[in-house]
């Protein structure tokens, strides 16, 4: 057993301890889903950035970064942190105004539909569902890869972890292990960042050895063998999955459903901000330093193990261990969050029980039932972290974010519109994707994001114009935009406006921050 092993077993135990102590704190269905709707901004923003995180970003976005897509890459990536703050002021603060307990209640209350619920339930489930996939298959990888042990027992170790912890103790444990995990993951990132930098020489030293290595890597068009013959279709991809993202941001039901726990709305929106900020730094430095680690393209097994490899061998061990002790951290605080909200989604809004007792059981276990069912799709479908996580993010896109804004924004939407726009744009996205999965090559327009996001807005618009808004709709809509007394608090909305402020600072340096550490070192190199 080697030290990686050792690091990895012994945070697997302290967060399964973990669950137990916080599942005493749980005593009702509040808790369970939305833990007690008391959750503080530090709770909301670590869940965030976690939940975000997993082993996609360590992994699946430092692979393409090394494998030279990183120009479209981060176009992508600086577009999608935008989502935070658009769906925490255009939808998140709503939602948790609703007070309900899952989004498909949400859309059953504001459209008093239960077939549109029962829908938004099972394409929720079926997105989280292929996301955990994803996660699974990233711990597993790493973990054979540092450790030597079975990839089977890995994925198997990992599962009983977070099943462990989910069952017992909820949306409160998640919320907490999340942000225990992202401070331990996010902390020890950017610490490596700087020595794996150092390493290399220095910021602009390793830029310029890069490029003189491959131009291309920092080029606007990426590498031109590795997705698109040329580089406006490669930008053309990258702004259309910053898009896809910027809606998995504002709506994703792994991102707005943590909504629903902040204590207020303020704590909503600061949320959403300092997400932004977490998220923007960990997407700017670690896949950058992984198109540095080029240098070493001779030693680096694979893309997906380009900053594993560059942990274990250019870190101090002690560094090395607690990174990627907090890789598998990240992971487990993904799969936590879909394993928590799958559970809320089965036992709150398929079945129909009115008995909290009986609510919480059945919740746990579709719990265990979905980690069976994970379990033997890692079992058996190859590991292919970068593109299931993008299926799982085209998905939930075409299926819910026009809906999810109509919902509040628009007057004329009716629930034959909503439940027509998220059923055609959940068929157009998976009809798309069954297609390119059986080897179909086609143009980039006819790409799934465009053709199931263009069927969800047509069945939004037919749909709704073919019936009539009820009475009910308009009402619980209206009682969206009634503002709570306590959020007129004077000193919330003194942090709130300090917050936005902050932001705007960030936004300047990030601008000089891309200028000075990317586009001036790499011309100067050429």
């Amino acid at each position: 057993m080697n030290i990686y092993f050792m690091g990895m077993i012994l945070s697997m135990i302290v967060y399964i301890v973990l669950g137990l102590v916080i599942s005493r704190q749980v005593k009702d269905v509040n808790d369970f889903f939305v833990a007690g709707r008391q959750a503080p901004t530090f709770l909301i923003v670590g869940s965030l950035v976690a939940s975000y995180c997993s082993t996609g970003l360590f992994m699946g976005d430092v692979g393409e970064a090394y494998a030279g897509f990183y120009t479209p890459f981060m176009m992508t990536a600086m577009m999608l942190v935008g989502g935070y703050v658009i769906g925490s002021v255009f939808f998140g603060k709503y939602l948790r105004r609703s007070e309900a307990l899952t989004i498909p209640e949400f859309f059953g209350n504001r459209f008093n539909s239960r077939p549109l619920r029962i829908l938004a339930a099972v394409t929720a489930i079926i997105t989280m569902t292929v996301y955990l996939l994803s996660v699974m298959q990233g711990i597993g990888t790493l973990m054979n890869y540092v450790t030597g042990v079975n990839y089977n027992i890995c994925i198997l170790l990992a599962l009983i972890t977070f099943a462990v912890l989910t069952v017992t103790s909820g949306s409160k444990g998640v919320l907490i292990t999340d942000t225990l995990m992202f401070s331990i993951f996010t902390g020890a990132s950017l610490i490596g960042v700087v020595i794996i930098v150092g390493k290399l020489g220095g910021w602009t030293t390793a830029v310029t050895n890069v490029t003189k290595l491959n131009p291309t890597i920092f080029s606007w068009s990426g590498d031109l063998s590795h997705l698109y013959p040329t580089g406006t279709e490669n930008i053309i991809w990258a702004v259309m999955t910053g898009l896809t993202w910027v809606a998995v941001c504002a709506v994703g039901p792994w991102q707005s459903s943590r909504y629903l726990m902040a204590k207020n709305e303020h704590t909503v929106v600061r949320s959403a901000v300092w997400a932004t900020i977490g998220v923007t730094l960990l997407e700017f430095f670690l896949p950058t330093v992984g198109a540095l680690l080029n240098v070493y393209s001779d030693q680096i097994p694979s893309a997906s193990l380009s900053m594993i490899w560059a942990t274990m061998n250019l870190l101090p061990k002690v560094l090395g261990v607690i990174v990627l002790t907090g890789v598998l951290a990240a992971g487990i605080s993904s799969a936590t969050t879909f394993l928590s909200l799958i559970g809320s989604s089965v036992a709150n809004d398929i079945m129909v029980i009115d008995d909290d007792k009986k609510k919480l059981r059945y919740g746990r276990v579709s719990i265990i039932v979905v980690c069976v069912v994970v379990m033997i799709l890692a079992y058996f479908n190859p590991p292919q972290i970068y593109i299931i996580m993008l299926l799982g993010g085209t998905v939930v896109v075409c299926s819910w974010f026009p809906v999810c804004i109509a919902s509040v924004w628009s007057k004329r939407v009716t629930k034959t519109g909503a439940f027509l726009g998220m059923l055609l744009g959940f068929v157009g996205c998976a009809v798309m994707k069954i297609i390119g999965a059986m080897g179909v090559s086609l143009p980039i327009y006819f790409d799934s994001f465009f053709i199931g996001l263009l069927a969800n807005i047509l069945g939004l618009v037919i749909g709704s114009a073919l019936t009539q808004v009820t009475k009910e709709e308009k009402e619980f809509r209206n009682r969206l935009f009634v503002v709570p007394k306590e959020e007129l608090d004077v000193s919330e909305m003194k942090k709130t406006k300090r917050t936005i402020g902050y932001f705007i600072v960030f936004g300047v340096i990030v601008a000089v921050a891309l200028l000075t550490l990317w586009v001036l070192p790499y011309y100067r190199a050429l």
